[in-house]
């Protein structure tokens, strides 16, 4: 496997701030303009740049941000870079997201409820 095409599992840390740059991803206009694009299958960064116009190097910087989540992907073809979407390692994501938000779910219905917060206990 080349490292452009090597994508990352889940995240391992547990809790909400693992998921921050997943969610990151999708946070900015041209980020998403960029996957919005790369739903179509596979694009030349040329491509992504006429279509959002925007200049290339903002759009490479964006690019950058979305291959460090790892569900976006990169290869060479001569003096070309292409971008595509690894499904794979984007709902790996998702499902991991999902499962830590069911879980969280489930454990507080389990918990009992907390101490009342001190300025409760003095408005009574």
């Amino acid at each position: 496997m080349t490292p452009e095409s090597t994508t990352t599992t889940a995240p391992a840390a547990e809790g909400m701030v693992a998921f921050t740059p997943f969610f990151k991803a999708f946070c900015n206009e041209t980020r998403a303009g960029i996957i919005e694009q790369l739903f179509g299958g596979e694009r030349c960064v040329c491509e992504i740049v006429a279509s959002l116009d925007a200049s290339q190097p903002l759009i490479s910087h964006h690019l950058a941000v979305l291959r460090q989540t790892g569900f976006v992907t990169q290869r060479s073809e001569g003096t070309r870079v292409y971008y595509s979407l690894d499904w794979t390692a984007f709902f790996d994501r998702l499902d991991a997201f999902l499962d830590l938000i069911d879980r969280r779910r489930t454990e507080g219905a389990a918990e009992t409820p907390g101490p009342t917060c001190s300025a409760d206990a003095s408005a009574r």
